[in-house]
C-alpha cells in the first residue's frame, strides 16, 4: 500500500506544481499555439482540469462494476477544436485544487481491496485500479512536460518541443 499512497501524495501536489510553472513562463505565450496542430499551454490547462472528471468517473466505475471496461478518452476527436481555447483558464485553475483534493480523498479512503481489482480497457491491457492511478499521474506529468516545453522552449529550438495533443 505504500506505493499507492505514495502515488495519491503525488496526485495532490499536482495543482501547485502546476501554479509554480505557470508563474515562470510569461502569459503571452499561453494562447499561442507554437507547434501545428498542438494544444497550446491554455489549452493543457484546461484540459488537465476539465480530465478530472473522466478519471474520478473511472475509479468510481472500479468501484460499482466488477471488471470494468474502460473506454478511451481522445479529447481531439470528441471535442471542438477550439473546445479547451474558448474556455477561462483561470477559472479552470481555481476548480483544479478542489476537484484535486476530491479525487485525493476519495482514492485514500478506498481499502486494501479496492486496488487489487481488475478490468478491461480498450487500448491498455493489462488494466487494474493500479494501473489506473499510475495513468492518473502520468497524465498529470505529461501535461506538465507538455507546458514546460511550450512556455521555455527557445524559438530557436521550436522544432524540438515535445508534446502532446
Amino acid at each position: 500500500m505504500t506505493e499507492i499512497n505514495y502515488i495519491i501524495d503525488c496526485l495532490e501536489k499536482t495543482p501547485a506544481i502546476l501554479n509554480n510553472l505557470l508563474n515562470q513562463i510569461p502569459k503571452e505565450l499561453f494562447k499561442i499555439r507554437r507547434i501545428k496542430n498542438k494544444w497550446c499551454i491554455h489549452e493543457q490547462v484546461c484540459h488537465l482540469v476539465d480530465a478530472q472528471s473522466i478519471l474520478m468517473e473511472r475509479f468510481k466505475k472500479f468501484e460499482t462494476e466488477e471488471n470494468p471496461l474502460i473506454k478511451s478518452y481522445n479529447p481531439p476527436v470528441r471535442r471542438s477544436e477550439d473546445h479547451y481555447f474558448k474556455m477561462n483558464m483561470n477559472d479552470e485553475l481555481n476548480k483544479f485544487p478542489n476537484l484535486r483534493k476530491e479525487m485525493v480523498e476519495m482514492l485514500g479512503a478506498f481499502d486494501v481491496s479496492y486496488w487489487n481489482r481488475k478490468g478491461r480497457h480498450e487500448i491498455f491491457s493489462p488494466y487494474n485500479t493500479q494501473i489506473l492511478l499510475t495513468h492518473s499521474l502520468n497524465v498529470d506529468y505529461a501535461h506538465l512536460f507538455s507546458i514546460e516545453q511550450l512556455g521555455l522552449t527557445k524559438s530557436e529550438f521550436e522544432d524540438d518541443i515535445i508534446t502532446i495533443p
